[in-house]
């Protein structure tokens, strides 16, 4: 975008730096990795090379580093969809074409263990921004090209992974049925959000993949999204300690940039 140093409203940019991201102009990589939490990216910095660290705003922090030699960068998304978006328009706005989200869910199938990953495809969900998306004609659908690389990248680093459609929701307890200390809980929990998600074909719950497809699908980013199995919602399993799980969040994501950058270069088409 185009450098400004007298921002407006309806445009906070100083100098082409955004309002919410602590990065400005060329300090991001063409690909971005996306966890909700902050602290995962400082978490991920650890186990890239060559990192530059652009710092914390808010909920969002940047990193830039290179994982086997590719260039690639972590930005936080916080918790769910409003925050998610400023993320993604922000990152759009300073030129990166392709977004991984990484992060936790819960399953909603049995057969799904803690501690495995899945690769969505698809999401849908009730969050506000994705519906606000979905009305301009956008889908809560992956690019197949990342998904695949994805896919591929966790099986040849042996992890339990498969793909399928995730639902989202904009919240953590009501929402996905949660007991909540209301004077009349009966009255609030009486609907069953996780199986109306099973009913339409989702496995998996969490708060932002519907958010990630569509708003990136209407900025024009290619985006995929990587989760692993915190949580099983159809067994009441829960991973209490899932440093690893995040850990091979990075190894897959990362690898996966690799493998597809090498297979483009030899096409002739960089990702980057």
């Amino acid at each position: 975008m185009t450098s400004n140093a007298n921002p407006t409203a309806t445009m906070p940019f100083v100098n082409g730096r955004p309002p919410h991201l602590p990065c400005g102009p060329g300090d991001l990589a063409q690909t971005v990795l996306i966890p909700g939490d902050p602290d995962r990216v400082a978490m991920f910095a650890d186990r890239l090379e060559d990192v530059q660290n652009f710092g914390r705003r808010r909920e969002f922090a940047a990193v830039t580093g290179t994982f086997n030699g590719q260039r690639l960068s972590v930005c936080s998304g916080g918790i769910g969809g409003p925050s998610t978006e400023i993320a993604l328009v922000e990152i759009a706005m300073l030129g990166v074409r392709n977004v991984i989200r990484v992060g936790g869910m819960s399953a909603l199938v049995p057969e799904i263990p803690t501690g495995s990953y899945i690769v969505a495809d698809r999401a849908i969900g009730l969050t506000g921004v994705a519906r606000l998306y979905a009305d301009l004609g956008y889908e809560a659908i992956a690019d197949p090209i990342l998904t695949a690389g994805l896919l591929a990248s966790a099986r040849d680093l042996g992890h339990s992974v498969r793909s399928g459609t995730v639902a989202s929701t904009d919240s953590y307890y009501l929402g996905q049925d949660r007991p909540i200390p209301a004077s009349e809980a009966s009255k609030f929990q009486s609907r069953k959000f996780l199986d109306e998600f099973k009913s339409q074909g989702a496995i998996g719950v969490e708060m932002e993949t519907q958010v990630i497809f569509s708003v990136s699908q209407a900025l024009g980013l290619k985006a995929a999204c990587l989760l692993g199995v915190h949580g099983n919602r159809a067994t009441d399993d829960w991973l209490v300690d899932y440093s690893s799980t995040q850990n091979g969040l990075l190894d897959i994501a990362a690898q996966a940039i690799v493998n597809l950058t090498k297979k483009m270069e030899q096409d002739n088409e960089n990702i980057e």
